[in-house]
């Protein structure tokens, strides 16, 4: 029993619904006590009324003993219903694990005091609203330590329970010295991917998100919470918002497109990020934050590069200063040995796992340090593991009622049990009666980071946490960067990469697709003779681990970066309009168009589509690397044969790159031989017979003029005379 009375204080509420908790308060049927709220079951408790509701905790720390705490909060049920309510409270903590089971409602004795508040009905809206105020010394705290503390709803005539709260109080008696821990909080700006191609909005929700939304949530988190915090910024986040605020834009409809004028909201929160994080630890996730292993799964390695490089260029760009991407942060905390492998080789230095991806072996009763080393084939990195109950934390669902105070006492009372528990006696358990480590032995570090990439924060809970956490006797916060792993590190065993991990991939067929894209994005940029990048951008964002679990969305981008690459394509062509042929050889004309604005270098490849009909010599024609100037036409003669009397056939032209990749599909165009030319012979031929018949026949004439007697050729000359015309003049004398 405790020596001091604790007042229950009766006060009117809002009005709670009667379909919720009734039953059990009435005492016509009893539920079960319900564990601690985690944040895995919020969403559940989100679908009814709480009948328990814990509101107030005034001291996240207690130190004095004698110093008054309130606990206070409001029942909810069927009004006139009769129930009390109880606080319960024990011994303290000598591990997490117990903490882990009390928290549960699963194998923690019962504590061994409490109070009980005698029966009261509710009032006439179904709500009673209670307060305790107890001090140190009556929960029967006398040493440094992490005590339980339970609120419990009970039926007032059956004695069931209706619910339970079950939370943590830290006692740290004054002048004790206390031990410490570093604690580092890393926490992500990143967004799903918004464009397809550089120019196409799939849709406008960056608008809203950063004028009201969750990322206007991030930048007043960012303000408001120290220079402790680690941000990891997605660059496509930043370059879609800079596209968006910087001039007009086209949004992708079902009826082509939607011209949107430039956002001056999305310049506002790019201009208050670049602010915010001027003097803030900054990493830059690689570009549109891939999913890595799922990437090197389906074979597809220079996506990861690419995104690496890709990020650090944007960041810098967009935030106005250096930003690096040597310590990267994959999706889940999750890797396997390939993934660990591919990011060593694009130049990170560091990772930010989760502590379940390298658990201690053998396992130790005690929390480890958060910073080891793992090799890689490119040489060891530093693995930065989380916690994963303190990561937990910081992603509560704070919209329940009482949930973020539930939340603020796990979270110290967490970091607490770090800081008390005795390394070096770990393999023995427990806390034991001396508190503080030995002089020399190096202070431990502990990491909290959001367990989910698309993080949507309360400000106010997450700020209030950093700044209950920073005053915390037992905490001293520290950045990632100032991490190092110590000389001696707890043994652990290779990296978990689990069955669900690799089942939240992205598909190998979604990847599959995108690996193809990627190929064909490379041939449109291949053909200019000036280096091009134009889709590398849109493939990195088709590899965002942000598809997760949203193929159809995703499949929505894929089809639009399709269409953009077809259309580049496209205005490189062969002009496929048939073509005649004279005779049995010849030579066909092919064109290729060139409609880009600049050079491209090309070879063309011709084949028959019928050799029995139309031969090409060697089988195969191939013309050198061609220059073909912007906006203009290439003109080749290809050599054929034909086979037979002539008729329609088609040859095949595939264009190439200047290394021989296939540019697009073939083009097969008519040749149409007609056969001339063998006519024209004839003609010809028959044409120069009856000349030379002509010619043959005057010599013959003029010979035999030549051989008549003298008189005959007179007579002959005369009778030719005789028969000239008379001129004008000749008439006129006459006359």
């Amino acid at each position: 029993m405790i020596r001091k009375a604790a007042p229950l204080i009766l006060l009117s509420a809002l009005l709670a619904p009667t379909s919720m908790a009734g039953t059990a308060v009435a005492g016509t049927a009893a539920t079960s006590v319900a564990p601690a709220r985690t944040a895995a079951e919020t969403s559940a408790k989100a679908r009814a009324v709480d009948p328990l509701v814990v509101e107030q905790i005034s001291s996240a720390v207690l130190r004095d003993p004698e110093a008054p705490i309130t606990i206070s909060g409001v029942v909810t049920g069927t009004p006139s219903a009769s129930v009390r309510v109880r606080v319960h409270w024990g011994q303290p903590f000598q591990s997490r694990e117990q903490m882990a089971a009390f928290a549960a409602g699963q194998g923690y004795p019962t504590p061994s005091y409490n109070t009980k508040v005698q029966a009261t009905p509710l009032d006439g809206s179904g709500k009673l609203r209670f307060e305790f105020t107890l001090t140190p010394r009556d929960l029967g705290m006398s040493s440094l330590g992490v005590y339980p503390l339970a609120i419990e709803a009970q039926d007032g005539v059956t004695l069931q329970p209706i619910e339970i709260e079950r939370t943590f109080l830290t006692y740290v008696p004054p002048e004790q010295p206390v031990p410490k821990v570093k604690l580092a909080l890393a926490m992500p700006i990143v967004d799903r991917p918004h464009r397809a191609g550089d120019s196409d909005f799939m849709d406008d929700d960056l608008r809203a998100s950063v004028s009201t939304g969750r990322l206007a949530s991030l930048l007043d988190l960012v303000q408001k919470s120290g220079r402790a915090v680690t941000w990891f910024v997605d660059p496509a986040l930043l370059d879609d918002a800079r596209r968006t605020a910087t001039g007009e834009y086209t949004v992708r409809t079902a009826s082509g497109g939607a011209k949107k004028a430039a956002d001056p909201g999305a310049r506002r929160w790019l201009d208050g990020l670049r602010a915010a994080l001027g003097s803030r630890p900054v990493v830059a996730t690689p570009y549109a934050d891939p999913d890595v292993t799922a990437l090197v799964h389906a074979g597809l390695d220079t996506p990861t590069q690419d995104a690496v490089k890709r990020g650090a260029d944007i960041a810098g760009d967009v935030l106005g200063r250096e930003i690096s991407t040597a310590t990267a942060w994959p999706v889940g905390g999750a890797l396997d040995r390939d993934g660990l492998d591919e990011l060593a080789t694009s130049g990170v230095r560091t990772l930010l796992l989760s502590g379940a991806t390298l658990p201690p072996d053998p396992q130790i009763t005690t929390t480890p340090d958060a910073a080891t080393t793992v090799d890689t084939v490119s040489g060891p990195v530093t693995a930065l593991l989380s916690d994963p109950t303190l990561s937990e934390a910081l992603g509560t669902d704070t919209s329940l009622p009482g949930a973020g105070l539930l939340a603020r006492q796990r979270f110290l009372a967490e970091t607490a049990m770090i800081a008390f528990e005795q390394p070096q006696q770990a393999a023995h358990g427990g806390i034991g009666q001396q508190q503080v480590a030995p002089q020399g032995q190096p202070v431990r570090t502990v990491i909290a980071a959001p367990t989910t990439r698309l993080w949507n924060p309360d400000p106010e809970f997450v700020s209030g946490l950093i700044k209950a956490a920073s005053s915390a006797p037992w905490l001293q916060m520290t950045t990632l960067n100032s991490i190092r792993p110590g000389k001696t590190q707890v043994p652990r065993s290779d990296l978990v990469y689990t069955d669900q991990d690799r089942g939240a991939e992205l598909p190998r067929t979604y990847l599959g697709g995108v690996k193809k894209l990627a190929r064909e994005a490379d041939i449109a940029e291949a053909v200019t003779t000036e280096p091009q990048d134009l889709f590398g951008d849109a493939v990195l964002r088709l590899a965002s681990a942000s598809w997760r679990g949203d193929a159809k969305r995703a499949a929505g981008f894929v089809k639009q970066v399709r269409t953009s690459i077809d259309q580049q394509m496209a205005l490189v062509s062969v002009i496929d309009t048939p073509r005649a042929l004279a005779g049995t050889n010849g030579q066909v004309p092919v064109s290729v168009d060139n409609s880009l604005p600049e050079r491209i270098s090309l070879k063309i490849r011709v084949t028959s589509d019928d050799r029995s009909r139309l031969a090409i010599d060697g089988g195969v024609y191939e013309t050198d690397q061609l220059i073909i100037l912007d906006n203009r036409s290439q003109l080749v003669n290809v050599p054929v044969t034909v086979h037979g009397n002539g008729g329609d056939s088609t040859i095949a032209v595939q264009l190439l790159t200047a290394d021989g990749r296939p540019y697009g599909k073939p083009v097969h165009v008519t040749v149409r031989a007609t056969g001339y030319t063998g006519i024209a012979l004839v003609i010809v031929g028959a044409a120069l017979a009856i000349m030379l018949a002509a010619v043959v026949m005057r010599i013959l004439r003029r010979r035999s003029g030549k051989s008549l007697p003298p008189g005959a050729q007179a007579s002959s000359g005369q009778a030719a005379a005789d028969q000239r015309p008379v001129s004008a003049d000749q008439g006129d004398n006459k006359s």
